[in-house]
């Protein structure tokens, strides 16, 4: 078992189906992502296309619970980075989940709320974003986990498409 960092393949497909809305938490109509913790017995990686409880962390303390807690999405900014070049990317502040004790390898980035569309031919409920991989087993014994999320920019940010 393993977990990869990716973008997942239903993820792209999906946008090409108008299926995730990234404006602003703060906007009507906004999809709701969450992101979930996973052990290091979790198999994640982007073949991965919704949330799954399987090998989800426990936490013995409060503030983490199954499906794990949701993300302020930032909005989404294109960049043209030279002339022949443009970035669009989407970022989200970062989560923390306080008087936990978590031991956490990797997370899932998922969409709660995705658009139905008919022509949609992979699940729309929970449907994943992003497989993220810490590099190692993290850590928080009765205090906070946090996870801070790379500077919103062209070449930073946690989601960017090129």
């Amino acid at each position: 078992m393993a977990i990869t960092q990716a973008m997942t393949t239903s993820f792209k497909a999906q946008l090409m189906l108008a299926v995730h809305d990234f404006r602003p938490s703060a906007d009507t109509g906004a999809d709701v992502f969450k992101l979930a913790l996973y052990t290091s017995s979790a198999s994640l990686d982007a073949n991965t296309t919704t949330y799954t409880s399987s090998n989800e962390v426990s936490s013995s303390g409060t503030n983490y619970t199954a499906g794990g807690g949701s993300l302020t999405n930032l909005g989404v900014t294109a960049v043209n980075t030279n002339s022949t070049t443009g970035v669009g990317f989407t970022d989200f502040g970062d989560l923390t989940f306080a008087n936990a004790t978590i031991t956490a390898r990797g997370a899932l980035i998922y969409n709660t709320t995705p658009s139905a569309n008919s022509n949609a031919n992979t699940a729309l409920t929970n449907a994943a974003v992003a497989v993220l991989d810490f590099g190692s087993d993290k850590t928080a014994t009765n205090g906070d986990f946090t996870i801070i999320f790379p500077t919103a920019t062209n070449t930073t940010a946690i989601i960017r498409i090129a």
